[in-house]
């Protein structure tokens, strides 16, 4: 073939490319996608799957509003999805399916999944008994269970609660490390107080836990104060508002008696005759009331005493507010009237509302009730005596120019 004619042939093919470009302008000849190589799927990978995993498993106890429970799977399925999407491996059993790369992402799911089991296994931490707190309410006591580990074990352990050497309570509780703070990873056993509690282990009678797991066994000795709920000894007492202000006074006495402060204490008996010490943890109904020749005087609303917190029907303010905070500083509570009393610095029962205000031996009553299983419902209760007189009489019959509310011992 000449020269001449090869020359013709390309100048003819480059006119049929000019054509063809003119008659489709703006046409693009695609080429067909690049395949997946082992790069693209190693920075998938690493981007979708491990990097998600390795954040939730650092930062994911600090999530309070989700539980690791939910947040872990939901992480995994959505990045184990978003994986085969981006890696364009098909439908299995249809054109199109990657064989080769769903074997490496399966394999290397299994690998991220089971490295913690096989890590958490080989380092994981001894166990420890850690805090021991009781809720708001005083009714539920949690035990923490220390374990540093990467893995979340559940555990079956035998319990046994000792008082004084008596068991109170045993069984066998399952939990599991799956909690983390601060102090490191941790499972925590739940109990009811009522379930195991038989008396105040104060002052000499603590409680004592211990927890056997079959490789472990731990102990510690409960808290004595929030296991002291058992009202033992009660207390009350009445204190005169005194005027001195003779306009107040019938009789131009210089002094008269206005009223009386009532006060009571219930908590742990204690010795020499002192106020009951406070339980904080107490529960129990408060009755008082003031007697004049085996007639009561002052009945006061019955007072209910619930995690510190007392309350009674204030009758409109005839009896005080109507709540008051007892236990956590002591077992004092002041059985309020409707008279404030500078001196006495507390409300007074005005002589006004008594049913009777003769001169004469007045009894001051206080009893506590508990149920079980703090108590057996038995009446604890307090008696004391005062005398309502007047002062100041002399021998030549001049009026008397005081009254007095004295304690005495006895009516």
């Amino acid at each position: 073939m000449s020269n001449g004619g090869l020359l013709e042939k390309a100048k003819e093919q480059q006119m049929v490319d000019e054509v063809v470009a003119e008659a489709v302008p703006g046409t693009v000849i695609s080429s067909p996608d690049r395949d997946v190589g082992f790069v693209d799927i190693l920075k998938t990978l690493l981007i979708f799957a491990v990097a998600p995993l390795a954040v939730i498993m650092w930062f994911g106890v600090y999530l309070d509003f989700i539980p690791l429970s939910i947040l872990v799977p939901v992480t995994i399925i959505t990045s184990f999805a978003i994986v085969w999407w981006r890696l364009k491996i098909g439908v299995p059993g249809k054109e199109g399916f990657s064989q080769i790369r769903a074997i490496i992402v399966a394999g290397a799911y299994l690998v991220l999944l089971g490295f913690p089991l096989i890590l958490g296994t080989v380092l994981q931490g001894e166990m420890s008994m850690g805090e021991i707190e009781f809720s708001d309410d005083g009714d539920t006591m949690v035990v923490k269970i220390r374990q540093n580990s990467l893995t979340s074990p559940t555990i079956e352990a035998d319990i046994s609660i000792e008082q004084s050497g008596t068991v109170v309570w045993s069984g066998s509780k399952s939990f599991s490390i799956s909690k983390s703070d601060g102090k490191g990873d941790y499972g925590s056993i739940s109990f009811s107080v009522s379930e195991f509690y038989a008396d105040n282990a104060l002052p000499n009678s603590p409680y004592t836990i211990q927890i056997d797991t079959g490789s472990n066994v731990m102990s510690a000795t409960l808290d004595s104060a929030s296991l002291s709920r058992t009202v033992t000894g009660v207390q009350g007492s009445t204190s005169g508002a005194i005027s001195t202000n003779s306009d107040n006074c019938e009789g131009n006495k210089n002094s008269c008696l206005m009223g009386v402060a009532l006060t009571a204490w219930a908590g742990l008996e204690t010795l020499g005759g002192l106020p009951p010490a406070g339980l904080v943890e107490a529960d129990y109904t408060l009755d008082a009331r003031m007697e004049y020749a085996g007639s009561s005087v002052v009945t006061y609303p019955t007072v209910t005493v619930v995690n510190g917190q007392a309350t009674w029907n204030s009758n409109s303010g005839e009896y005080g507010t109507g709540s008051a905070m007892v236990g956590s500083e002591g077992s004092q509570l002041p059985l309020a009237g409707s008279v404030q009393d500078a001196a006495l610095n507390t409300l007074y029962i005005p002589k006004e509302d008594w049913q009777e205000n003769d001169y004469g031996c007045y009894q001051f009553i206080v009893e506590v009730t508990q149920i079980s299983p703090w108590s057996d419902g038995s009446v604890v209760s307090h008696n004391s005596f005062y005398e309502y007189s007047e002062e100041g009489a002399d021998d030549e019959g001049n009026p008397a120019t005081d009254e007095a509310w004295t304690v005495v011992s006895s009516c």
